[in-house]
């Protein structure tokens, strides 16, 4: 018995002498360059935000933060880099709305976004807006729905990709508005974005990080933002809420989120650090500038934010009859 007691004690004096080892490396975090892998293309919301991010930490930390654009599988590419990275916080991820919509969209994903990565903290919120081509007539929502509904099958919209947010919300828009309108699918929404100004695809609902400068420079016309209430860039913008789509709400949000096995007091330390970075002049102003509204969260706000995602998602994902690839 008194052996037991013997390594027992042993056990605990392990466990403290490993939580104190742990505490003081945190207190030294990051010892070099940071890695924050985003998962999809420069120039859209998700890279805007993460470089916007990635400047006010490395001004914190006096360490650069390099971003790093590895696209794919609506960012799953990325996910699954992070996950497989050595777990001491210099790698981290750019996570959004789409670590909440691939499980129901890939059938063969290699890593689960949900259970495979630790979330820190939500970096921003924006809404999408729908945008059209100058040289079509529509001036409302109402128009378009109106048009669809009289020629069915014959409008097209642009996306970054099945199952990213701008693909989501034009198929919820089309499922509450009753319409039918041809998705054509493109690596990026900036992508997107440049065949709707030119004309190859008739609208898109894209992210405000995208589409606040396009409508204001009058290179499209906003007809819609997909939030409750008007984006402050936009105040002439209707919601789609108002504008003939009663109760429509969808929000895009970006988040950071760090492999599985990352120490706790680095975690908490990211999330403090970050925090702090997003609460700084410069970083509001920038975020401002890109219409995106800043977004933190304590670690466990966060994460309950994301489960309420992942319910809202479903039930949408499985009333749509989306399928996955």
């Amino acid at each position: 018995m008194r052996l037991t007691r013997v390594f027992g004690l042993g056990a605990v004096a392990a466990v403290l002498a490993l939580g104190i080892a742990q505490a003081a490396i945190a207190q030294t975090y990051p010892t070099r360059p940071v890695r924050l892998v985003v998962g999809f293309s420069a120039g859209g919301g998700a890279d805007i935000g993460a470089r916007i991010l990635a400047a006010a930490l490395t001004d914190k930390w006096g360490q650069q933060v390099v971003v790093e654009n590895r696209t794919g599988a609506g960012g799953m590419i990325a996910a699954e880099a992070v996950a497989r990275a050595a777990p001491d916080g210099h790698t981290l991820l750019a996570c959004s709305s789409n670590h909440v919509f691939a499980p129901h969209l890939y059938k063969r994903l290699a890593i689960d976004p949900l259970k495979d990565v630790t979330p820190i903290t939500a970096t921003a919120t924006l809404p999408n807006i729908l945008v059209v081509h100058n040289g079509l007539t529509f001036r409302s929502v109402g128009d378009v729905i109106a048009h669809a509904k009289a020629h069915p099958g014959t409008l097209t919209y642009g996306s970054s990709g099945i199952g990213g947010s701008i693909h989501l919300t034009m198929e919820l828009f089309k499922d509450q508005a009753g319409v039918d309108i041809v998705h054509v699918p493109y690596k990026g929404g900036s992508a997107s974005l440049a065949d709707v100004i030119a004309g190859h695809t008739n609208m898109m609902f894209g992210n405000a990080t995208e589409q606040v400068g396009a409508v204001k420079s009058g290179q499209v016309r906003g007809l819609g933002v997909s939030s409750r209430t008007r984006h402050p860039a936009l105040p002439d913008v209707p919601t789609i809420s108002e504008a003939g789509v009663p109760g429509f709400e969808v929000i895009t949000w970006y988040g950071l989120c760090a492999p599985n096995g990352v120490p706790e007091p680095i975690l908490d330390k990211l999330n403090a650090d970050a925090r702090a970075a997003m609460a700084t002049a410069d970083y509001q102003r920038r975020c401002t500038e890109q219409g995106i509204q800043p977004a933190p969260m304590s670690r466990a706000d966060y994460a309950a934010f994301i489960e309420a995602q992942v319910v809202k998602w479903t039930a949408v994902i499985k009333k749509l009859g989306i399928q996955p690839e």
